[in-house]
């Protein structure tokens, strides 16, 4: 099993449904202290597939990205200009 996990620039945000993870009661009345995400307007700028069985698979994701959004590039260091995609095994 294989893992693609891609850095996209111009991320798009999404509009995600907040929970409360913590409350604390303060006066008899419950009061949320934490929530998951803690925006309801969240960025998207990583794209992860787990469960990919071939190369081929793998290569038709990333198609499909790059069909869809830029794929970022390193800004400094050795990896300088190379994009941000990142293949591993499970």
């Amino acid at each position: 099993m294989m893992r693609l996990t891609v850095h996209v620039e111009d991320a798009p945000f999404v509009e995600r449904e907040r929970k409360v993870i913590k409350t604390e009661v303060v006066k008899g009345k419950s009061v949320p202290l934490k929530y998951k995400p803690k925006k309801s307007k969240c960025i998207v700028n990583t794209f992860s597939f787990k469960g990919l069985r071939t190369q081929k698979e793998v290569n038709e994701k990333l198609t499909y990205i790059k069909s869809q959004y830029k794929i970022a590039k390193w800004v400094k260091g050795p990896k300088k200009g190379k994009q941000m995609v990142y293949t591993s095994f499970q």
